[in-house]
């Protein structure tokens, strides 16, 4: 064999040898582990060992840096509405809060490079629908209602109307509301339990109208007040008062029971008992037993009504009065004095003379020199 031939033997023996050589390697050389595309994953239930709450945004995760102490600090790096949240979020220690309504955990967390890590947050809460009712008999909830639940000093929601709300197993108070009309109820719940509770708030509505005399003439201005009172007085003879409006045919929300209504127009006054019933509306009409005085005076500074009366000191009692040379006033059926005084540059002195009020009535007076 000539020098070219053993030249040619040895590069085939070089190549063999780099190709078995490569073919090793490549078999035992293992591929690059990837990192995640996740490092933070969550779940959420309502009762330890319970099915998770799932991919729904009744949930909210948030997650804060931890402090130096390990509390949770204001700086929040990502959060999502969604029970089985994933993310991907920087290396380092965390306080993850999870909020089901109004009620949250806080749950202490730390993400590793290269690691996922999981956490499952137990609310330990039931679901709770509260049906408000005026009565026992109610076939439907008021949506005028409003509803406090709580527990303790940890957890408090409100709501108006039937609705379904996540709350804390234990314990809870309910408190009702329905206008002045007032219930309260401890009712308890069991983690994991779907719960619907009626909340009876005795209550009804009253409708005010009221007319100047047994039938008369029904009241029809915006002036009238209405206040529904306590029958029963305090120490000081005052009675508590519940709810008012101004102005006929306006609906007041009043609880069952008995009670005043208070009218006001004018310088009348007069109460009217009732009573109320839950469920039910009430139409309360008050006899007012009032006219209506309307004076008239040219020049006049200023016109007073007063009781025709005197007191020991000759005095009478000013009932009402306005500056001008018009004034109206409502009152109970009488006699009245009219006193009209004039300004003083017109050396005129003051003219009084007397009116007569009768009940559904209207009693013009115009004072003449």
């Amino acid at each position: 064999m000539g020098c070219r031939g053993k030249f040619r033997m040895r590069v085939s023996l070089i190549v063999v040898s780099m190709l078995f050589a490569s073919t090793a390697f490549a078999q035992d050389a293992k591929p690059p582990v990837p990192k995640p595309q996740i490092n933070v994953k969550t779940d959420a239930v309502l009762v330890k060992g319970g099915p998770s709450l799932g991919n729904s945004d009744r949930v909210r995760w948030d997650f804060y840096k931890a402090d130096s102490t390990g509390g949770r600090s204001d700086e929040n790096v990502g959060g999502a509405y969604d029970a089985t949240f994933e993310e991907k979020i920087p290396v380092g220690k965390y306080v993850a809060v999870a909020a089901l309504g109004n009620i949250t955990r806080e749950i202490p967390l730390e993400v590793k490079d290269g690691a996922v890590a999981e956490i499952t947050a137990d609310f330990n809460a039931a679901q709770l629908t509260i049906v408000p009712k005026r009565s026992v008999d109610s076939k439907e909830a008021e949506p005028q209602a409003r509803v406090d639940v709580k527990q303790g000093a940890t957890f408090s929601d409100s709501i108006y109307g039937a609705k379904q709300i996540f709350v804390p197993a234990g314990a809870l108070t309910l408190e009702g509301r329905i206008g002045p009309a007032q219930a309260q109820e401890t009712i308890n719940v069991t983690a994991g339990e779907t719960v619907s509770h009626d909340l009876i708030i005795p209550s009804g509505v009253v409708i005010a109208n009221a007319v100047y005399k047994d039938g008369g003439r029904a009241v029809e201005t915006d002036n009238i007040r209405f206040e529904t009172v306590s029958p029963d007085e305090t120490l000081d003879g005052t009675r508590e008062t519940l709810t008012g409006t101004y102005g006929v045919g306006k609906l007041m929300q009043m609880p069952a029971g008995n009670f005043i209504m208070r009218a006001r127009l004018g310088k009348v006054v007069v109460e009217t008992p009732f009573s109320v019933t839950a469920g039910q509306r009430t139409n309360v009409t008050v006899n007012l037993d009032a006219g209506v005085l309307a004076v008239t005076a040219k020049d006049a500074q200023r016109i007073d009504i007063l009781e025709t009366t005197k007191d020991l000191q000759g005095t009478q009692k000013e009932i009402s009065g306005r500056y001008g040379t018009t004034h109206q006033e409502t009152l109970h059926p009488g006699n009245y004095s009219v006193k009209v005084t004039y300004d003083d540059k017109t050396s005129r002195e003051p003219k009084e003379v007397t009116a007569t009020v009768t009940a559904g009535e209207r009693t013009e007076l115009n004072v003449t020199d």
